[in-house]
């Protein structure tokens, strides 16, 4: 993932160039393009419903990119086609670690790896994109492709996961202290394959208290989570994220390899911001 991270933040770089015209810049103008070091901590489960959690430290560089059509953020890679001042149309990416075969639910399972995934999502803005408080429903539907870099880049289609979530961003209730607090609460979907990827069980996988299990499409989960940023410098900030998923009466609660109906996600970040554009640029 690291890699496909990489490759993403290298075109992006190579797309500064684009022509911009005489747009005027608003107070709150902000660099066409950052660069920075992104020194995290997260603890994930090693799939949603395991048992087994991972903690993953690590520094990773990042890369903001402001284009009018193109952008790069905390949310991911996006590509905007159409926007009004409620409404948002774009192609985001996403993106879930792999599973190492030390799990002891899939022991003698394939690993499953890293997976991406790439789709269209539709924004509601209920108080306009412009808001300094905004609140949004966002429709996303994405496929997802699993990434195997063991002989080379092995991608492979693995289905298709949607969601329904409402997020709530507010910039002004600590904004004197620099803070900014985002909640977002939703739910999930995934196809036959999708869930087949992380829950079926084959008759050749058949252990005593390991039954043979075959997935069906349907709801995958509901999520709450919440992030705060501080502001310490210039160029420092600091991050926390939590979030709680909740898998039952999901489509595939039943299989043996859903070990857990609750997982909750911690995490922190130290971020950097080393370098940034001399061009400002109209931030939402």
């Amino acid at each position: 993932m690291i890699k496909v991270f990489m490759f993403l933040q290298i075109c992006l770089l190579g797309m500064t160039g684009n022509s911009w015209g005489e747009e005027a810049l608003s107070k709150n103008a902000l660099p066409l393009w950052e660069l920075g070091l992104f020194n995290g901590a997260v603890r994930l489960p090693h799939y949603r419903g395991a048992d087994e959690y991972k903690l993953y430290v690590l520094p990773l560089p990042y890369f903001i990119y402001r284009g009018k059509f193109i952008q790069s953020d905390k949310d991911g890679v996006k590509g905007i086609f159409f926007k009004t001042p409620h409404f948002e149309s774009i192609i985001s990416l996403s993106g879930n670690p792999p599973v190492d075969n030390d799990n002891k639910a899939r022991e003698g399972m394939p690993e499953l790896n890293a997976l991406f995934e790439v789709g269209p999502a539709l924004k509601w803005f209920f108080r306009g994109r412009d808001a300094l408080d905004t609140l949004c429903l966002q429709m996303a539907a994405r496929g997802a492709f699993s990434i195997n870099f063991d002989s080379g880049a092995d991608v492979a289609y693995q289905g298709l996961h949607g969601s329904v979530h409402l997020i709530y961003n507010n910039r002004s209730l600590f904004e004197r202290n620099g803070l900014s607090l985002v909640f977002n609460v939703g739910t999930d979907f995934a196809d036959h394959e999708l869930n087949s990827y992380f829950y079926d069980v084959s008759e050749d996988h058949v252990l005593p208290g390991r039954h043979f299990y075959e997935s069906d499409g349907g709801y995958a989960g509901f999520s709450a989570s919440a992030n705060l940023l501080k502001t310490i410098t210039k160029s420092l900030s600091l991050g926390m994220y939590c979030r709680w998923d909740n898998m039952s009466g999901t489509v595939s609660e039943d299989s043996p390899l859903m070990k857990e109906k609750n997982n909750f996600v911690v995490g922190c970040a130290l971020i950097w911001k080393i370098a940034e554009s001399g061009r400002l640029v109209n931030s939402e």
